[in-house]
């Protein structure tokens, strides 16, 4: 038992080890500020975890905009399990660095033990592990979804092998798992490139192909999975029980993808952006010529050793690497991209190992095809890899978008440069397969560790020393969000009394405050949110140094419409022209850190009333809060809607002798939100943006409940797959009698 168990176990301590050089601040409680980690990413999971604390499992963010189906978005990744666990348990930090550290030692753990499946050595099988889950996703540490998404990619291709040789049932239904929880974690792209690999190798791997009666006996003997069409019909089963056991989210994404601004609009959306120009491709072999050692912050025994031991880098140009990316687009799109969606690095010294692989490979083709001797699986598929390495290179350049834009899938997502995931894992597979044949041709032992410590040690540096100059991210000893519930603005806004919705510099960062906020920020919006007619205008800025802003007619008039109550702003305003009155001025212990000012920041409210004295402009309008009767500039306040939970919004209208009028609440009306009045259902509908009623003269209790039969219908699949998974396992296990007449005989039939 140990014997078996002693790789898996000197993995994870490597794993560990690796994760704790690379991150070992988190360790401590640092955090990561920039990128989309504040805008973005932290927004939601703070929402996020805010409602779990309080009991409930959220499917409308209602203080992104208008509000939008978290479900949908996906980005949330409310169904996956990991998030369940972590944000309900610990504060916010804590668990954004939990998970983050939880799925590098888990993509570590997966490539190594793929590549040991497929034949590698043990040192062959660590170098992968180290090239891939190091070489790819430190860059992209500003993005949430690279590591939580990227992960399952080799425990999916795990899965796959470790079925195809052993043909035991609990691998596809692992790989069904895998698949799965990778949907569920909330990025899509990575996922659908990961169901490409995993298709396109297991259709290479098995190979369903006729072998002649001459060769028949030497092909089963070298590899006894080709041809077994059986096993094909596994893994496709296997593929759509996963998608199947996603459909909780699955479903709800596809009902706001059908309506989205990518479908309905098009709006500003690039699929090029976010791609590799081709000169860039060079950072694979040159990058001296690309990274800059001037971009590195850190200055310790750790740098030290990694200049050490990748020299190489000391020659980098002292250069802003975006730019000079944008310099250099001969032969590419012109299209926008930046460092990190172009990165696909994965060290100097194992891109060199894999060539010399593929010389290997090419040079001894023809012996693997006659040989005796059987090859091994890494052996028999170099081919897909190189070719699938080419491809994926390729495409990330751009260059095949025409072709993409005609496929389903390729359309919908951008960021080309994200297929570069599979070049590093192919790099990174073909460097181990070239140290693991170096270990094979050599018997001292002497020599195998002075080779296994120079290429570790190389490999180590040098992706360390990368990962510190291609990133948008920093770590922070104490971040910003440690300060959440210090911040002076939220304790004000949340004694206001009512909803607040703020206008606020910077998208969705002011949602940290536990506030809806304009403008916003989502990866997938409705249609609506990018609609000409509905969008926010332009804001003003001051016509002289020193003079505060006027605020237009135009932009008043959508504020007040659009149900904002206060304004966040780093200047002042002119609060004539504004209807507003300053309601706080300094510096604020959590914003002013995630904004880096030093500067006070000033909270101002909308006034509904003139002050003693004033008369208002002809021009100004009312500011009702978030719900109101009537339209155009002739708008009553209502009681402040009642927020429940975030699927729910009560409203009392007070009996109006003015007959029936239109009671609008400002959220985005969006299909699944129902309405009834006094506990009667009530004819809904929308009023440009936002959710509408007819409301009598006599008034009423109205409430909004947010019931989406995509989410019913998803959850009711994902808990039959479920079922069926378990079930399926469960008779595998204890009675596999009963399912013995679908096991195939190991025996190859010949075709005759």
């Amino acid at each position: 038992m140990f014997t078996r168990l002693r790789f898996p176990i000197a993995l994870a301590v490597a794993a560990w080890a690796m994760t704790l050089l690379f991150w070992w601040p988190m360790f401590g409680g640092a955090g990561l500020i920039g990128g989309d980690i504040y805008p973005y990413f932290l927004p939601q999971k703070a929402f996020y975890a805010d409602r779990l604390k309080l009991g409930e499992f959220p499917l409308w963010n209602d203080l992104s905009g208008f509000g939008y189906p978290v479900l949908g978005e996906s980005q949330t990744g409310a169904a996956y399990p990991f998030h369940l666990v972590c944000y309900r348990l610990f504060d916010l930090n804590t668990a954004y660095n939990l998970e983050h550290l939880l799925h590098y030692v888990l993509c570590f753990v997966a490539t190594g033990l793929f590549a040991k499946r497929l034949g590698l050595s043990g040192a062959g099988a660590g170098l992968a592990a180290l090239v891939f889950t190091y070489g790819w996703f430190p860059p992209r540490a500003c993005l949430e979804w690279a590591i939580l998404t990227g992960a399952w990619l080799p425990v999916a291709l795990w899965c796959v092998e470790s079925f195809l040789q052993t043909r035991w049932w609990r691998y596809a239904i692992g790989l069904s798992i895998a698949l799965g929880l990778q949907l569920l974690a909330g990025h899509y792209h990575l996922a659908f490139i990961t169901q490409l690999v995993v298709a396109t190798y297991g259709l290479t791997r098995v190979g369903i192909w006729r072998p002649s009666p001459a060769v028949a006996a030497a092909a089963a003997a070298r590899d006894p999975v080709r041809g077994d069409k059986r096993l094909m019909v596994g893994l496709a089963l296997a593929g759509l029980a996963g998608i199947s056991l996603a459909a909780v989210q699955v479903l709800p994404t596809w009902e706001l993808k059908q309506r989205s601004s990518r479908v309905v609009t098009g709006g500003d959306y690039d699929p090029a952006y976010g791609h590799m120009p081709p000169l860039y491709v060079t950072q694979l072999i040159a990058p001296w010529c690309w990274y800059s050692p001037q971009a590195i912050q850190e200055d310790h025994l750790v740098r030290d050793l990694a200049e050490f031991a990748a020299p190489w880098h000391w020659f980098g140009p002292d250069q802003n690497l975006d730019l000079a990316i944008q310099r250099h687009r001969w032969g590419g799109l012109t299209n926008g991209t930046n460092q990190v969606e172009a990165h696909v690095y994965c060290g100097l010294v194992p891109v060199l190992m894999g060539l010399m692989a593929i010389l290997v490979w090419f040079r001894h083709q023809r012996k693997l095809s006659t040989s005796a001797q059987v090859p091994s699986v890494m052996e028999r598929m170099t081919g897909y890899w190189l070719l699938a390495g080419l491809l994926a290179l390729i495409y990330a350049t751009g260059w095949l978008l025409p072709i993409g834009r005609l496929l389903p899938g390729f359309s919908f997502f951008r960021g080309p440069g994200r297929y570069g995931i599979v070049t590093t894992l192919s790099i990174a597979l073909l460097a181990g397969q070239c140290l693991s044949q170096l270990f094979r041709q050599q018997s001292s032992r002497f020599v195998r560790m002075l080779v296994l410590a120079l290429v570790f040690g190389s490999t180590c540096g040098d992706l360390w020393l990368v990962s510190r100059m291609v990133k948008y991210s920093e770590l922070i000893s104490r971040p910003a969000i440690s300060y959440r519930n210090q911040s002076e603005v939220r304790r004000l806004l949340q004694g206001e009394g009512v909803l607040p919705r703020l206008l606020a510099p910077g998208p969705n960062v002011a949602n940290l405050l536990g506030v809806s906020c304009v403008p916003w920020y989502l990866g997938i919006a409705p249609a609506e949110y990018v609609d000409p007619q509905f969008a926010m205008p332009p804001l003003p800025q001051p016509s002289s140094p020193g003079k505060p802003a006027e605020c237009s007619p135009e932009l008043r008039r959508w504020l007040s419409q659009s149900g904002v109550t206060h304004v966040l702003n780093f200047e002042p305003l002119e609060e004539t022209s504004w209807q507003v009155e300053l309601l706080w001025r300094g510096v604020d212990p959590f914003l002013n850190r995630v904004w880096g000012r030093r500067e006070p920041i000033l909270l101002y409210r909308f006034r509904t009333t003139p002050l003693v004295g004033e008369s208002l402009a002809a021009e100004s309008v009312v500011f009702p809060g978030r719900a109101y009767l009537g339209g155009g500039d002739g708008l009553q306040p209502q009681l402040d809607p009642i927020r429940q939970t975030s699927e729910s919004r009560q409203i009392r209208v007070d009996e109006d002798s003015a007959g029936d009028r239109v009671l609008t609440l400002t959220e985005l009306a969006y299909p699944g939100w129902h309405v009834t009045r006094n506990g009667v259902p009530w004819e809904s509908g929308s009023s440009g943006l936002f959710r509408s009623v007819t409301c009598p003269g006599e008034g009423g209790d109205f409430v909004w409940t947010y019931r989406p039969s995509s989410v019913l219908y998803g959850a009711v699949i994902s808990l039959m797959t479920l079922i069926l998974l378990a079930t399926i396992g469960h008779i595998r296990f204890w009675h596999p009698h009963l399912t013995r007449w679908l096991d195939r005989s190991t025996e190859v039939s010949i075709d005759r």
